[in-house]
């Protein structure tokens, strides 16, 4: 059954509807190589946390140490973009939280970019929206490179995937289950990160945010969800 899977995935490039639907049918498809290790849906290293998502995905293709997915996981979420401030704040608190926690992220510019580097003395988890054969952004190459080969990358898309738009909010899902609490460190109100907050919010999962001046641009994001509810990232959260 676990190399059915992986053929079915890699048969379905990305598309997980259909690879659902291929699974449900019993579809025949051809046997595909796979220089991936990977785990599926079912296994005994599969992350129970992934069970709760209306999606869960079928296989998880990686690189790297599996068995962080046993240890206590957090997410640290924001703008690609964000100012002095949002990446001061987001290299303070994973300098604290990284000592009894695993740092997991989607490896992209900006407030992911600055929690995986700062998280790499300890542990931390990046989690694609594309094959791991493919480096995305391009100028996170060394960073890629460096979570392979000492930490450990994640994608439910098989080798040879590009990056398409949709892959990356479909694949904030898996960071908001693999996380106990989700820390928004900048946010504009309509961003990435706000399905990755819409996700972690349907799971039960803690929302943290840290705050901004009300008429700062790059926080917006982060007050909108403040006024609604969330928890303020302050002081006590570094004890």
């Amino acid at each position: 059954m676990r190399n059915y899977i992986k053929n079915v995935a890699i048969h379905a490039k990305g598309n997980y509807d259909l690879l659902a639907r291929l699974l449900y049918e019993k579809a025949c498809v051809p046997e595909y190589t796979c220089n991936d290790r990977y785990i599926c849906y079912g296994e005994k290293m599969y992350p129970s946390c992934l069970y709760e998502l209306k999606k869960p995905p079928f296989v998880l293709f990686y690189e790297g140490d599996i068995s962080l997915l046993d240890k206590s996981m957090v997410g640290i979420v924001g703008s690609r973009l964000p100012n002095d401030y949002g990446i001061s704040m987001t290299k303070k608190l994973v300098g604290h939280l990284k000592c009894h926690h695993v740092i997991v992220s989607g490896v992209a510019k900006g407030i992911d970019t600055i929690a995986h580097e700062t998280a790499m003395s300890h542990n931390t988890i990046g989690v694609l929206g594309c094959g791991l054969d493919i480096v995305y952004p391009p100028q996170n190459h060394t960073l890629i490179q460096s979570i392979k080969k000492h930490q450990l990358l994640l994608s439910e898309y098989p080798q040879g995937t590009q990056p398409k738009k949709h892959h990356f909010p479909f694949r904030n899902r898996i960071i908001a289950a693999l996380s106990s609490d989700i820390y928004v460190m900048a946010a504009n109100v309509r961003s990435g990160t706000m399905t990755t907050v819409n996700e972690a919010l349907a799971l039960n999962r803690n929302v943290i945010c840290l705050p901004y001046q009300f008429d700062d641009p790059y926080g917006k994001g982060c007050n909108q969800l403040i006024e609604e509810g969330a928890e303020i990232l302050t002081p006590s959260h570094f004890l």
